[in-house]
């Protein structure tokens, strides 16, 4: 699929879709959510694409479950963070 039909059936921008794909971007949950159901992948795989490998014992559904965005948008900004560092190792 390209990105200028993704946008369009999810009525987003293609530039969106572009900054998202290029972690240029900080999206919603929910988001990520529609990108992932549109893609037919998880939500797991969709956050963590290098971490999913087989099964993964708790979802990131039952993870963020309770928590507001801006809870979660924390959380994902100290993922990144931490990527960076250990790439700088």
């Amino acid at each position: 699929m390209t990105q200028k039909a993704l946008a369009e059936r999810l009525h987003m921008s293609v530039r969106t879709i572009i900054e998202i794909e290029k972690c240029k971007s900080n999206p919603k949950f929910e988001t990520v959510a529609l990108l992932a159901k549109e893609l037919n992948i998880s939500l797991d795989a969709a956050i963590f694409p290098d971490m999913v490998t087989g099964t993964v014992s708790k979802t990131v559904i039952d993870f963020f479950a309770g928590k507001s965005e801006a809870e979660i948008q924390k959380y994902i900004a100290l993922c990144k963070q931490a990527e960076t560092f250990q790439k700088d190792k």
